[in-house]
Formats: structure tokens, sequence, C-alpha cells
């Protein structure tokens, strides 16, 4: 009798702007599906691999200055208690620590179901099987509302800059890294606007998406 052939992983790699929930969405998707979440433990791992401190890898990779990070930082680091604190700015990474990153993704991709959080994983991923790339999206005015409330800013000027800095970070990232344009609809399998959708609607989709795949690469598995 032959040996069974082993379930494909299924991936779900998440980019999303800033201020759009995508980050809440992930891991919540992961809770519910029972499956690994990645998001700050890549940066983690690739601090082993390159190296160097984590904190000194964390300027990079979350790139806050001047007075926006006076602001910011304070709020960024939760209690124990707390089940989700909104994830830290964003950053522009170099080469060397988006190849680290890729390497991990790619060996986290090849052992685990698992919701990975940007890092540009669907371009490292691409071709995998079981692929489910999402892309989640909302106007300028609600994630700016939702910054606010999130980081406790009382600002709307400097938190719409934090909104369009990000934006043009991720955009040069990905450009940068993999040559594509971040928000090219065409890239991802599903896009999401949580301002229309909301969050629980946005999951329930994205839920719809994985069985779908689920039922497609592995038939007849549960």
């Amino acid at each position: 009798m032959g040996k069974e052939k082993e379930k494909e992983k299924i991936l779900i790699t998440i980019a999303r702007q800033f201020g759009s929930g995508g980050s809440f969405i992930g891991k919540s998707l992961a809770g519910r599906l029972g499956f690994r979440y990645f998001d700050r433990e890549i940066l983690r791992q690739a601090a082993g691999i390159i190296g160097a401190e984590e904190s000194t890898l964390s300027e990079r990779d979350e790139k806050l200055s001047g007075f926006l990070e006076d602001v910011i930082r304070p709020f960024i680091v939760g209690s124990p208690e707390t089940a989700y604190m909104p994830p830290p700015l964003h950053a522009v990474y170099d080469r060397d620590l988006f190849e680290a990153e890729s390497k991990i993704i790619r060996k986290i991709g090849a052992e685990y179901d698992c919701v990975i959080m940007g890092r540009a994983a669907r371009q490292v991923l691409a071709g995998r099987p079981g692929l489910v790339n999402v892309f989640i999206h909302a106007p300028v005015d609600f994630r700016v509302a939702r910054i606010m409330d999130l980081y406790k800013m009382s600002d709307a000027a400097e938190a719409e800059k934090l909104v369009e800095k990000s934006d043009r970070h991720r955009a040069r990232f990905t450009e940068a890294m993999t040559g594509e344009d971040w928000t090219d609809l065409r890239n991802y399998h599903l896009s999401i606007d949580t301002e229309r959708a909301g969050l629980n609607a946005a999951q329930e989709m994205i839920l719809l998406l994985v069985e779908q795949v689920k039922r497609r690469e592995n038939p007849g598995r549960s």
C-alpha cells in the first residue's frame, strides 16, 4: 500500500494598508482556523540569521522618527493580558533583511498552515498550491479615525501623515524588492474594503475562500 500523500499546507498571506484592520483580521483568522500566525516572529528570526539585535532591526523595520515616534511608541507595547494590540508602524526594509525574512517565510510555508502578515509573503511564496493571497484596504478617512482610536491620538492631521507615509513606504518596499505594484489587485485572490465590509464580514469572506482552497488542494480530507 502506497504512502498517503501529505496534505498541502494552506498559506494565507495578508497585505494591508495601515489602519485598515489587516493585522486584527489576520490574528483572528489564525485563531479561528487553528493556524500559526506570523508577523513580528519573522523579524525575531531574521535577527538571528543576520546576527543583529532585534531592537536594531526593529528600527529599520518600523522606521519611527521625531515627533511621531514620541507620540506612537508608548502605545505599541501591550500588557500580557491584552488580547489584541495594533501593530507597530511599518518599515522600510533593505535587501539583507528582506532576504533573511524571505528565507524564514519559505521555511514557514513548508512546515505550517499559517497566516503571514506583510513582508511580500505573496511574492516569496508564489506558485505554492495552497496559497490564499488577500489585500485589506480602506479609505483614508476610515483609517485615520481607526488609527486615532487605536493609538490614542488627538491630531487627525498627524494621523493622516502616518497613513500617507506608511502607504509610500510599503509601495516603495514592494517595488524595490519584487518589482511589483503593491496595490495591483490582479495579484491577489481577494481584496476587501474594510470600511464597506467591516472586520467581521472580512474574516468570513476569507474563511469561505480558505475552505474552497482546502477542498481543491486536499479533496476528501477535513
